[in-house]
């Protein structure tokens, strides 16, 4: 294998594509393959042992430490023992596998099992004619009684000049001994005894002659070796002493029966050793000279291994067994683990020296793709014009893609791969190869992960930065797009990407938008694809590559190239063929010219002798025959059952099977054991080793080698292959089910460490399988998900993620795949961890159930997040799938599982939902920079189109895919299209003087017409333009001044054609659907005009201006209506003139409406009339209302929307569906969906909060377009979706700045900056119960716990309505008071609200302090007498609600803007609000308080409030340290006896600023800084970091135990007493504000996009998450008890129980009508003197500034 120095891969030339074809290295292996030699027989209880005791540990060894596979390959195991003998073609197999398995190592490779015995010499089938010759030659010349036998070797052997070289091959024993197939039983153990005979004499004149050759040194000692040694030296000789390193790669294990000699008589010592019969004793003695032979090979082998590695048993004989599995236990035992760990010794070894992951993960996806080109490369021979075509395409200028396509089996693969390797040979290192055999890897196999690789890939070999490859599949297109523009100018980039047409449908991948149709000239893209597949080509041709010459098609070959190819593909197996036998194949490849048929034709060829006829061979017809009769042959060979099978299985798998991946999943199926064990069964039940192995060596040269991480997987290379095994062996369904049933139970570890029953045994089966009992153990390893040893890294069962779920739906186990595979956290979790999501929804495609398209839908919606953080996917799957957690069990189970065993990677489960729902209609929302005016569909509604008046920008939006294409620049104004779509008109709306022509694809400018040069206007005069309409070809347009004009244009001439007076001002122009006529309206009078002959046709009068017209298709019926009556006029038309006219009356139907638009349904059949209040559908034949919708009931009359006024509520927008059997309205922010024939409301679509401005309605899918007024977002909704009705969350207008929370956790009231506006959330489902609107910004906000009552102070000039309570069980605004904005304090338990504030907002204005108490359906308001000069920071309540805190001063001194003695203030809440202070002077001899910066109230006591202060040294350095940092103080005061509980100064000297940034624990027994600095407050010192977030911290929970970072739109959580990060959750919008609730782990996030979301957080390790998830509101499954009123009603809705004139989130002025209890007169209160205070110390005092 080709590698760099120190063994890593030439990562650099891989990435640059800049290696030739012998250049390309292989990808490390990742497979312990070792092959065990011994004499077979006599070993059999060892091997039987370490098959079930000892490979399976090292298998799992292996995987779990290195991730690596480990295979045996013990090739005499489970044979018959009288099937172990020499075979000469089974011996050059095992040597073939020698070689692969030290080709194909991370490990040992070999193990050598000596006994006693030598070994079997074998006879060679193929002897080297000159060999043969030297041989026979000398035989003859050595005449003897040794050499009499020698014309026995040419009666057996003939001559064959098929072979290159040519040889002497054995002939076939039946062909010279015609009897051993004889069914006469005597004749034929006759000629088996025959050909036995034959078979050692010629063993020992081969022998013979080979010493003589060397002895005439005729041969080398190498040649005469393969006629004198046996096969089992021969095999230690490869393995050991040709490996390269036998001290590290070679184990021998030596076992010596000590007594054998004491049983050279048993029949069968010769098992065990090599037996004469010597005929001058008479007696049985060992052979001398194997005896010899075998302790020189033993004594070679211990030198080369080291005697670490060779180990020596000695053994008893014993009994009948000879080696015992119960009499040799304790040597067995000995044994199996000096076996075990000899191997993992040298495995441990040799894994360390595995090159370390440290190339990009891109390189082997490179180099995977790379071995493929160089492997498919080796077959080219033929395609030689096409090759050079290519290559002249990517020397020249051409700036399109190349396409080359073919049927399957045509060459296209090869002839690209061809081209790759050529490529370094014509540019050496300027050119830049990226090669794609589209679905050869996981990675290839879906667009995404393919433009990702290929941007990484070129971004790495233009040695650029690639860490921030988008996530986003429209980013990763824009990029790819965008690197192929700015390719350096002297690189040439070259991708080639074959088979496209595999390429999955995700993300569109067949619409080809990423495919750029035009290149820079040093940029070229060579694609193939087949003629039929998905389409491909077709849109190739239409969308991409219009230009014929970009096409290449591959043709039949001709016979001259078939005749090549063939001698190409001999020539490889060193073969060829007489001119007969070419005669013969030449026929047939002239019918068949596919070279797939050549092939196949070729396998058949290089089995044939030069000797052969071809009279007798018959050629398939095509070749699917050619196939089946390979498989003929096949079955023959090897049996029916086991191919069968494992052409089953392999098909199957899909991606295709390792070599142990089939031995496991063959020894599983009882058929394949019990077809295999007739006559034998080894006490172990599995498949032999060689059973599979020459399988598949016999279809290998079909096969395709995947190399995924290290480990080589085999599947078919032609897709007729698979084709024809599902015909032939797989046509029944109940085999389909059995193959894919056992496929999921294998990568399941359904049958690993436990017995297997076994199947049914036919009669036919031997008597010792159905001895073995009714199951049995396969040894099949586990499958667990992940693979770790001891400290070895975390490794995926990426085998287990490819083939479970596809094997579980073909075997309709759909229970067990929804429970293991797409509703199982743990799976979904680690299969995208280790592949990807792309991976994750291949696997959702196989159940279209509506749970899995659920959940399926929320990770694409997450998709982004998870590629991000991959640990974000339990809240990411939790937060989406909440709303369907109580209806739908199987989303239940995977929230659940999200919820606890989720969190482990993110200590945090959402509360509620996302604002995005799965199964919800809206697909997509397209944001532009301003508000559109104007909104069309393009190209069969592919395209939509959206303009803001003011901008000459047109934003294009595909609405198939969701992405925006590029903007076409025009000209500022109105947009109109023609309806071909071909040209855009541009209305200058500014002086409306110019429509400007525009051609819509590039928006070139074509023309104007300027209506101003034609018409006469007075100076002065008002000129609009009314209306537009236009065909393809004409324009009409409607100019008023004081008269109105029609001006008819031709639109390709930008000229006018007519232009034409009315006599009246017209509103309203509309062309027939034939585009023949236009209409319009003159005043009250309807006049109509043919377009091309301009004539006027016909004057109607229709006493009313109307607003709108429709036509019906077919031209014989138009509709009118106008705003002045509800009636519909009909128009029965002819050729532009008006037949007949009559109007409908609709009084019953819309009463006390206005109409506003009419509609014509699809099929011509209906009018729809949509009115201000009322729908209705209008029917053509019976001329009666069919079909009427009135206004929802819900819908308020009236709405004030957040910083908007008060608007009145009626329908906008009114259409048919595209099938006409719905209407589709829109009012307020709903979209309703009326069925015509029932008049039933089908559903309701939720927009976000506002009023839907314009609807636009697909005619060709099901599709609706939405814009919000004055919003700058289009939302697309699917109606098909919408029947399963999921509203999803609003949100609010601006940036969160607070929150407030009810003391159970119920309810969350949220204000947002700068806004009118108040939200009140269920806390269990997110739902925005309330929204309070309100006539000014609110600026403060107080709730009592239970969230019945609110107090908002509000920035209002009006005069004493500046601050609003409300009753929100009413929903009522029950007071309004004040002229100032104030403090509203919200308590934690008690039923009050307190509230700090001017009585106006004069300067030292006095502070009052006012008490809302709340008792039953009453309020009592009470005013404290005193008043505070200053309030300097929000006021607080003590944690027990018994003091108001206020930080207040003395005086203000003006000219040093400081305050003066600044001042504690608390008010006792218990004892009729009684007051204490405490000033800088009631600390004296204590500390020196200069200013106070802070005030905090103590959780953990709620009698203490801490002080964070700064010396009165240090005064006038205004809240700034000194250079020392000194100067700061904190202490912990007690206010109810003034004492100081602790004193910490300095305090936190290294900070320059302690007022913000400085997180406390709850106990103030240390603080962190901005930086997470430890500063221990009782120690006066810092004393480490938390952790290193880069944020400083925000908020203790969980009672401090851990510390939440805010990072712009990121939750942290750090736990405090190891520093781990437990959770890192994405809120999807930038956070401004945080709120732990009264639980002290719930905690709600606002953000500045106005949205809320809630978290709840759980330690894992502290924690029970099961209990706690049970008690979160959102995962009840039953509500109980009674409902609050406040969380039964929608902000939106008029509730049914409440006829409001106004909505409910109005502003209602009038009081609430029950007693006011601040009506009673107070008694006045006397100013409290200091001896009436009890908790006050001796140096407090009355506050003088009150």
């Amino acid at each position: 294998m080709a590698t760099t120095n120190g063994g890593h891969l030439p990562v650099k030339a891989i990435l640059s594509g800049h290696l030739r074809g012998y250049e390309i290295p292989n990808i490390p292996p990742k497979v312990v393959r070792v092959f065990l030699a011994s004499t077979g027989q006599d070993t059999v209880t060892e091997r039987n042992t370490l098959v079930k005791e000892v490979y399976p540990e090292l298998r799992q060894y292996c995987r779990q430490k290195y991730g690596l596979e480990f295979q045996i390959v013990d090739l005499d195991w489970g044979l018959p023992t009288d099937s172990l003998h020499a075979d000469q073609r089974l011996t050059d197999f095992k040597l073939r596998e020698i070689r692969r398995c030290q080709r194909y190592t991370a490990g040992p490779t070999f193990v050598a099992i000596i006994g006693q015995r030598y070994g079997d010499k074998v006879l060679q089938t193929s002897i080297p004619a000159e060999e043969y010759d030297l041989i026979r030659m000398v035989l003859h010349k050595h005449k003897g009684r040794e050499t009499r036998a020698a014309p026995i070797l040419d009666k057996w052997y003939i001559k064959d000049n098929n072979s290159i070289a040519p040889v002497f091959v054995l002939q076939d024993v039946a062909s010279v001994i015609p009897d051993i197939l004889s069914s006469d039983e005597e004749k034929q153990k006759k000629a088996d005894q025959e050909w036995k005979e034959a078979e050692t004499e010629m063993k020992r004149l081969l022998n013979k002659g080979a010493e003589f050759c060397y002895l005439e040194g005729l041969i080398d000692s190498d040649t005469k070796q393969k006629y004198t040694m046996s096969e089992f030296e021969n095999q230690t000789q490869i393995g050991i002493e040709e490996s390269g390193c036998p001290s590290s790669l070679g184990v021998v294990l030596l076992r010596r029966i000590v007594d054998l000699t004491n049983y050279i008589d048993d029949p069968k010592a010769p098992t065990f050793t090599e037996i004469l019969y010597n005929d001058k004793t008479e007696e049985y003695e060992t052979d001398t000279v194997s005896s010899h032979l075998l302790s020189k090979m033993a004594n070679r082998l211990r030198n080369l291994v080291s005697e670490n590695n060779t180990t020596s048993f000695d053994v008893l004989w014993r009994y009948d067994d000879v080696i015992s599995p119960e009499l040799h236990k304790d040597y067995l035992k000995s044994f199996c683990d000096n076996f075990k760990n000899k191997l993992i010794t040298l495995i441990d070894n040799e894994a360390s020296k595995l090159p370390v992951d440290v190339e990009p993960e891109i390189c082997e996806e490179a180099l995977s793709h790379l071995m493929r080109c160089r492997d498919l490369a080796d077959d080219f021979c033929v395609r030689a014009d096409e090759l050079v075509a290519l290559q002249s395409y990517l020397q020249n200028t051409y700036n399109h893609p190349i396409v080359v396509h073919g049927a399957s089996g045509s060459g296209k693969s090869t002839l690209i791969s061809k081209l790759c390797v050529e490529i370094p040979e014509v540019f050496n290192k300027n050119a830049i190869t990226v090669v794609r055999y589209v679905g050869y890897t996981s990675r290839s196999s879906d667009i995404k992960q393919l433009l990702s690789s290929l941007c990484t890939q070129i971004l790495n070999a233009l040695e650029k930065e690639n860490n921030e490859i988008p996530k986003d599949f429209k980013d990763q297109q824009n990029l790819f797009h965008n690197l192929l523009k700015h390719i350096p100018d002297d690189k040439l980039l070259i991708i080639l990407l074959d088979g496209i047409e595999q390429i999955s449908k995700d993300y569109n991948a067949h619409m080809l938008s990423w495919l750029p149709v035009h290149l820079p000239t040093n940029v070229k893209i060579i694609l193939t694809t087949d003629p039929v597949s998905n389409k491909i080509l077709e849109k190739l041709k239409k969308d991409v590559v219009t230009n014929e010459s970009s096409f290449i098609e591959l043709q039949d070959l001709d016979l001259e190239s078939c005749e090549l190819t063939l001698d190409f593909f001999l020539f490889r197996y060193g073969r060829k063929i007489t001119d007969q036998q070419k005669m013969a194949f030449r026929s047939a490849l002239s019918k068949h010219p596919c070279l797939l048929y050549i092939s196949l034709c070729a396998e058949k060829a290089r089995q044939l002798k030069s000797t052969e006829t071809m009279e007798k061979v018959i050629f398939p017809e095509n070749t699917v025959d050619a196939i089946n009769k390979f498989f003929d042959e096949l079955e023959t060979e090897h049996g029916t059952t086991l191919v069968s099978r494992a052409m089953c299985y392999l098909v199957a798998s899909v991606t295709g099977l390792g070599d142990l991946e089939m031995e496991d999943v063959l020894s599983m199926d009882d058929d394949v054991l019990n077809a295999i064990y007739v006559t034998h069964h080894p006490p172990t039940r599995r498949i032999p080793f060689i059973k599979w192995l020459r399988l598949k060596e016999a279809i290998n040269r079909f096969l395709l080698e995947r190399v995924t991480n290290g480990v080589t997987f085999y599947y078919w290379r032609n897709d007729q292959f698979v084709d024809i095994i599902r015909k032939r062996y797989m046509k029944d369904e109940s085999i389909v089910k059995t193959v894919h049933s056992l496929l999921a139970d294998y990568f399941l570890g359904t049958w690993s460490s436990k017995p297997k029953p076994i199947s049914p045994i036919p009669n036919e089966c031997s008597a010792m399988i159905k001895a073995s009992g009714t199951s049995g153990e396969r040894f099949v390893p586990e499958q667990p998900l992940t693979f770790q040893l001891d400290n070895s890294p975390v490794r995926f069962n990426r085998r287990m993620y490819d083939q479970v779920p596809r094997n579980l739906y073909k075997a309709e186990r759909f229970d067990e795949l929804n429970k293991l595979i797409l509703f199982n956290y743990e799976w979904i979790y680690s299969k995208t961890k280790a592949l990807s999501l792309q991976h994750i929804f291949a696997d959702f495609a196989l159940n279209p159930g509506v749970e899995a398209h659920l959940v399926e839908e929320a990770l694409r919606v997450a998709e982004a997040t998870i590629e991000t953080d991959i640990n974000n996917m339990a809240p990411e799957i939790s937060g989406h799938l909440l709303p369907y957690y109580k209806n739908l069990p199987n989303i239940k189970a995977l929230v659940y599982q999200c919820d606890t065993a989720g969190l482990k990677h993110c200590a945090m489960v959402p509360n509620f939902s996302y604002l995005q729902v799965p199964g919800s209609s809206l697909q997509f929302t397209f944001s532009t920079e301003v508000p559109s005016d104007y909104f069309r569909f393009m190209k069969d509604e592919r395209f939509l189109l959206s303009k803001h008046r003011d901008s000459p920008y047109i934003h294009v939006f595909d609405m198939i895919t969701g992405e925006t294409k590029k903007n076409i620049f025009t000209s500022n104004g109105a947009l109109y299209v023609t309806p071909d779509g071909a040209k855009f008109l541009i209305v200058d709306h500014v002086t409306e003087k110019a429509i400007k022509v525009h051609k819509s694809e590039t928006g070139e400018f074509i023309g104007q017409l300027i209506v101003l040069n034609n018409i006469d206007v007075k100076p002065k005069e008002k000129y609009k333009i009314s209306d537009i309409c236009l065909t393809n070809d004409r324009l009409c347009v409607l100019v008023t001044t004081d008269v109105s004009y029609l001006c008819i244009a031709d639109i390709e001439s930008c000229q006018f054609l007519q232009i034409i007076c009315l006599d009246g001002r017209s509103d309203m122009c509309r062309i027939s659907n034939d585009g023949q006529f236009v209409f319009c309206n003159s005043n009250e009078f309807l006049l109509s005009y043919d377009m091309y002959s301009l004539e006027h046709i016909y004057t109607l009068a229709i006493a009313y201006r109307p607003v709108s017209m429709a036509f019906t298709k077919d031209g014989c019926r138009a509709y009118l209506c106008n705003e002045s009556e509800t009636k519909l006029t009909i128009i029965h038309l002819h050729r532009g003139s008006v037949e007949m006219v009559y109007k409908t009356v609709l009084d019953e139907d819309m009463p006390n409406d206005r109409l506003q638009n009419l509609c014509i349904s699809p099929n011509d059949e209906m009018v729809l009339i949509r009115g201000l209040e009322n729908i209705v559908v209008y029917g053509r034949s019976n001329e009666r209302v069919v079909a009427r919708f009135p206004r929802p009931k819900d819908v308020p009359k009236e709405f004030k929307l957040p910083k908007r006024n008060i608007v009145e509520l009626n329908y906008k927008q009114a259409e048919f569906s595209r099938d006409g059997k719905f209407v589709i309205g829109t009012i307020f922010r709903n979209i309703y969906l009326w069925q015509i024939s029932t008049g039933n409301l089908i559903t309701t679509i939720q927009a976000p909060v506002g009023i839907i401005a314009r609807l636009m309605v697909c005619q060709k899918s099901s599709h609706v377009v939405t814009q919000l007024d004055h919003s700058n977002e289009i939302q697309v909704w699917n109606i098909g979706d919408a029947v399963n009705q999921v509203d999803m969350l609003d949100k609010l207008s601006g940036p969160i700045v607070d929150v407030q929370v009810t003391s159970d956790n119920s309810i969350a009231y949220v204000v947002c900056k700068s806004s009118d506006e108040i939200g009140v959330i269920d806390m269990c489902s997110g739902v925005m119960l309330d929204l309070l609107t309100h006539d000014s910004n609110v600026r403060d906000f107080a709730i009592t716990p239970t969230g019945s009552y609110a107090l908002v102070s509000t920035s209002t000039k009006k005069k004493d309505i500046s601050n609003k309570l409300w009753d929100m069980s009413e929903r009522q605004i029950i007071k309004e008071f004040g002229n100032a904005v104030g403090f509203c304090i919200s308590p934690h338990q008690e039923s009050y609200i307190l509230f700090v504030s001017q009585e106006s907002m004069k300067y030292q204005a006095p502070y009052s302090v006012t008490m809302f108490r709340f008792i039953g359906d009453a309020f009592h308001e009470y005013v404290h007498p005193l008043a505070l000069k200053f309030v300097l920071d929000k006021p607080f309540l003590t944690y027990d609600d018994k003091y108001l805190v206020v930080l207040t001063a003395q005086d203000h001194i003006q000219t040093k803007a400081a305050y003066d003695t600044p001042t504690i203030c608390t008010f006792s809440m218990e004892e009729d609000m009684k007051v204490a202070y405490f000033t800088p002077e009631s600390f004296e001899g204590s500390v020196n308080i200069g200013s106070i910066l802070k005030l905090m109230p103590c959780k953990n006591n709620p009698y203490t409030i801490a002080v964070l202060y700064e010396s009165g040294d240090d005064i006038n350095k205004n809240y700034y340290a000194s250079e020392s940092g000194m100067g700061r103080g904190f202490l912990i005061l007690d206010i109810c006896s003034g004492s100081l509980i602790s004193i910490c100064y300095p305090f936190m000297p290294n900070e320059p600023r302690v007022d913000r940034g400085i997180l406390f624990a709850d106990d103030f027994s240390f603080c962190l800084d901005d930086q997470s600095n430890i500063f221990d407050i009782g120690q006066q010192d810092y004393i480490g970091q938390l952790t290193d977030i880069g944020v400083q911290p925000c908020l203790t929970a969980l009672n401090g135990n851990v510390i939440v970072y805010c990072d712009n739109t990121k939750l942290l959580v750090v736990r405090v007493r190891d520093g781990t990060v437990i959770a890192a959750c994405d809120v999807h919008s930038r956070l401004c504000k945080l709120k732990l609730c009264p639980n002290e782990r719930t905690i709600i996030a606002g953000c500045e996009d106005g949205t809320i979301a809630s978290y709840v957080i759980i330690d894992p390790e502290v924690d029970d998450p099961e209990s706690i998830v049970q008690h979160l509101g959102s995962r009840q499954i039953e509500n109980s008890g009674e409902i609050d009123g406040r969380m039964s009603r929608s902000w939106d809705k008029v509730s049914s129980e409440a006829n409001l004139s106004r909505p409910p989130s109005a502003m209602s002025n009038g009081p609430k009508e029950r007693i006011l209890l601040n009506k009673v007169e107070h008694i006045p209160v006397v100013r409290p003197s200091s001896d009436t205070l009890l908790y006050l110390n001796a140096n407090s005092k009355t506050c003088s500034v009150m």
